[in-house]
């Protein structure tokens, strides 16, 4: 059975790595957010397991807690990371094509 879906066009091509570095990125910091919250006020002092500390934390401020500092997060990931796996995208097919398309 044939695709009738359409060939990708030259410029997906060429954003696809920056689009899928930078939508890996966030949704990475979207998990890791919380965990990382509850590191940060175990690091400040808090006591108990980190289990413990999460509990506390949504107890006295809400689950909208764990997420505070989220928005910085990601404007990080839209910006560093994008680029950074981008670039490394177009850097190795550059290698590649230098070493006779091999890897």
């Amino acid at each position: 059975m044939a695709s009738d879906a359409p060939a990708p066009t030259s410029a997906w091509k060429a954003v696809k790595p920056f689009v899928n570095g930078g939508a890996s990125g966030m949704l990475a910091t979207c998990i890791i957010q919380p965990i990382d919250m509850v590191k940060v006020r175990l690091q400040l002092g808090a006591t108990g397991s980190p289990l413990a500390v999460g509990a506390a934390i949504v107890k006295q401020d809400g689950v909208g807690a764990l997420y505070k500092g989220l928005s910085a997060g990601l404007l990080r990931q839209a910006t560093y990371t994008t680029a950074r796996l981008g670039i490394y995208q177009i850097f190795t097919d550059n290698l590649v094509k230098l070493n006779g398309h091999e890897p």
